[in-house]
């Protein structure tokens, strides 16, 4: 994931540090980390070109400067050229830098950062390639759930993608997909992911990651109890701090992990869906009714081909008005009240709408026909749009 130097102090082993110059270089990418130890001490010759890369965070406890403090302006200067992002030193030899230092650092916009507690170089090295890596992680992880929810993977794979999430999941598992209008911003979504980091021992029988828009929660338990998993994904949502009344969410059945990852996925990933259409807080997979009968054959060509050519006569009409109609009827269950004050208008009008319909799509139909026909093609519609 793209990396400033701001967001450094967003990485927990970054707590203690300290700006102390450049502030008006913290917007500068950080692309990986390096140590400075005696490269800018006197009398070195080798080319430092070769040894410090740009946009790199350069560590130092500064001992190439242990004899002579005038080097540290030297190795500043040297850091700045060479496109250097920022520099962090340790208080173990020098407490502070020199005003000449700083106001070069501050006219530069070089950052300069202070840190002087027990952070080793090694797990800042660790922590920040860690945070470099999360956003190959996501997109590495996303790819697997397009393998398993639209393409179908094998056994092998969804093995191999369950161990990757989380080697230590519990014998039953559970997915819940999440959906909000705030997650379809990747950098909401990014932050979301990485919050997950604090959730401590949840994280052991747990796992997250993304799919387009949607938040995917893995849970564990050692039994299928349904409290246990009711009370575990609660416990997510109130350390991510997230509203349960202001998302869609999606359940999986709880299921053996050996015997069903791939299928929980799905079943998740299509709840949450149906939770988007009828604009619900939660749906259960083994609730959703007749979408259970359409989502394993969503990609079938005959399904496709059935949806477009019964609702064809619609593209020739000016406006959507028509398939918004159909779509909300199907969606309040064939209840003309409720249709009419979704779309804020009179049952009448409703009723003459239906009646276009009838007339377009299926005129032979009876009315009972033509309602179950209208009902299939417009779910199949609906749910084509999250293809």
């Amino acid at each position: 994931m793209k990396l400033t130097v701001k967001d450094l102090f967003d990485i927990p082993i970054f707590k203690g540090f300290t700006l102390v110059a450049g502030e008006k270089g913290l917007s500068r990418s950080v692309c990986l980390t390096e140590i400075l130890d005696f490269e800018f001490a006197k009398d070195v010759t080798v080319s430092r070109n070769s040894l410090f890369t740009e946009k790199s965070l350069v560590l130092t406890n500064l001992v190439f400067a242990r004899d002579d403090s005038s080097r540290i302006m030297t190795a500043v200067k040297g850091l700045y050229q060479l496109n250097v992002s920022c520099m962090a030193y340790k208080t173990t030899l020098f407490s502070g830098l020199s005003q000449e230092v700083l106001d070069f650092a501050d006219e530069k916009g070089f950052p300069i950062l202070q840190f002087g507690g027990d952070e080793f170089f090694e797990d800042i090295i660790l922590a920040v390639a860690s945070r470099l890596n999360e956003g190959n992680d996501i997109l590495s992880l996303e790819a697997d759930m397009f393998s398993v929810i639209e393409e179908g993977s094998s056994v092998h794979e969804e093995t191999r993608i369950r161990k990757k999430l989380n080697p230590d999941f519990r014998k039953y598992i559970r997915v819940a997909a999440v959906r909000s209008p705030v997650l379809c911003n990747e950098d909401k979504m990014a932050d979301l992911i990485r919050k997950t980091a604090s959730l401590g021992k949840i994280n052991r029988k747990s796992a997250f990651c993304k799919f387009r828009d949607t938040f995917l929660i893995f849970m564990s338990q050692e039994s299928p109890e349904e409290d246990r998993f009711k009370a575990l994904l609660n416990d997510i949502f109130i350390g991510l701090d997230m509203d349960r009344d202001a998302v869609c969410c999606g359940l999986s059945d709880i299921s053996l992990l050996n015997d069903a990852f791939g299928r929980a996925i799905r079943e998740a990933y299509w709840a949450s869906n149906v939770a988007m259409l009828e604009k619900v807080p939660l749906r259960h997979y083994r609730q959703i009714g007749i979408y259970r009968l359409i989502i394993p054959e969503i990609h079938s060509k005959n399904v496709q081909e059935y949806m477009k050519e019964y609702l064809a006569p619609l593209n020739d009409q000016q406006d959507s008005l028509l398939l918004d109609t159909a779509c909300a009827y199907v969606l309040c269950h064939g209840d003309l009240d409720d249709t009419a004050g979704k779309l804020f208008c009179h049952k009448n009008t409703i009723r003459y709408r239906l009646s276009r319909l009838h007339q377009l799509l299926d005129p032979s139909a009876s009315d009972k026909d033509f309602t179950e026909s209208l009902s299939m093609a417009v779910r199949i519609h609906m749910l084509t749009e999250f293809l």
